[in-house]
């Protein structure tokens, strides 16, 4: 086996943390992985198994950086599931391309910036399926599709995919230790937890850099007073929907995510900033299933008439004011590369994010720090 480039701890098993493993691990590093929750694990701490998920950008043109992260992500799993398609033998990482619409219950104020970056993007107009059909169920006055575009967006099934990144990054080496470190005494004392986790796994081996992808868990650790949860509950429904939806109404937000291969979907949802609660509102539930009705009528199979409803959940995105904090710092004579705070944008950021992770991790070891 080659010489190791160094040995880097990365602190978290999310998306962001797993893909941040597998890019440093498959680069040359040692890897190893710890987090208190991995792969498998339900907690309302761990936010990414929560997710819809699909590329679906929140970036905007004022954050040049999120946007580029987004559109390294897109690109990435667009070649992901062509190497798929031409190797079978590949291991499938849950992803799927669909039909993705999006539609407005008013004039679009935003700016499309994203529209050349993804695959047969194309507006629609009102007489077009499924607008004329959604709008023809809707009763008068409750709000109709003023604005719609199309274009090929990709699907996720969340518990595949981490369990895809966990593999990819044990086959290149990396290590994954199910261990929780303390928040309350700060990161340093964490990072030292880290080291004796490390040190009893991999031996007495030097810990060089440390990648903190904590998630919400930074709040306490990194006493960033930044971060806060945005909490979403969804529903997820028996049916595999054969489209991507999200729709932006003047007082609601609705979507449809596919969940591929499993035979249900993920309705939503909610962006409720600075709630912690992790228990459903029944009336939220009823508030998101009124909404799918109209939208995707052809999952409603249940013996009432109604959606199959295979649970309710919610969870909780790592929101932080002024963006994710990815950046280098030196923490009691500690190499640390932060990558924290993508708020609901973990997915569609983290290929762009990891590989900046991976580069601020080269950039520490490079140079000798000022410990």
């Amino acid at each position: 086996m080659s010489r190791s480039k160094g040995h880097i701890v990365v602190l978290g098993a999310g998306v962001t943390g797993l893909t941040s493993a597998v890019f440093l691990a498959e680069a040359g590093y040692e890897v190893t992985i710890v987090a208190a929750h991995v792969p498998g694990d339900e907690s309302i701490e761990y936010t990414s198994p929560w997710a819809g998920a699909h590329w679906h950008t929140h970036a905007t043109p004022d954050d040049p950086r999120a946007c580029d992260w987004d559109v390294q992500t897109y690109e990435y799993w667009i070649d992901l599931l062509e190497s798929e398609r031409k190797d079978l033998n590949l291991p499938k990482a849950g992803l799927k391309v669909y039909d993705s619409y999006k539609y407005w219950d008013f004039p679009v104020q935003e700016e499309l910036w994203w529209a050349h970056h993804v695959n047969d993007f194309r507006v629609l107009a009102s007489h077009h399926e499924p607008i004329h059909s959604i709008n023809a169920r809707t009763q008068e006055g409750a709000g109709r599709i003023e604005e719609a575009v199309m274009y090929r967006a990709i699907a996720i099934n969340v518990p595949q995919y981490l369990l895809y990144l966990q593999e990819r990054a044990r086959k290149s080496g990396a290590v994954v230790i199910k261990s929780r470190l303390s928040t309350a005494t700060g990161l340093h004392a964490a990072l030292l937890e880290a080291q004796k986790e490390a040190d009893n796994s991999r031996g007495k081996r030097k810990v060089d850099c440390f990648v903190n992808a904590t998630g919400l868990g930074a709040a306490k650790l990194c006493a960033d007073q930044a971060m806060y949860p945005i909490r979403g509950q969804t529903v997820l429904v028996k049916g595999e929907a054969e489209t991507i939806f999200t729709r932006s109404g003047s007082d609601y937000g609705a979507y449809c995510i596919p969940r591929p291969g499993t035979g249900s979907t993920i309705l939503g949802g909610t962006k409720e900033k600075g709630v912690w609660s992790e228990t459903p509102d029944p009336k939220v539930t009823e508030r998101i299933l009124k909404h799918a009705a109209l939208n995707v009528p052809e999952l409603m199979t249940g013996s009432d008439g109604g959606f199959e409803v295979i649970s309710v959940q919610c969870g909780l995105r790592p929101g932080r004011e002024g963006g994710a904090r990815v950046e280098k710092e030196v923490v009691g004579g500690k190499r640390v590369v932060h990558a924290y705070g993508h708020a609901g944008g973990g997915y569609q950021n983290s290929i762009g994010s990891a590989r900046l992770t991976q580069r601020l991790v080269e950039e520490s070891l490079s140079v000798e720090a000022k410990l």
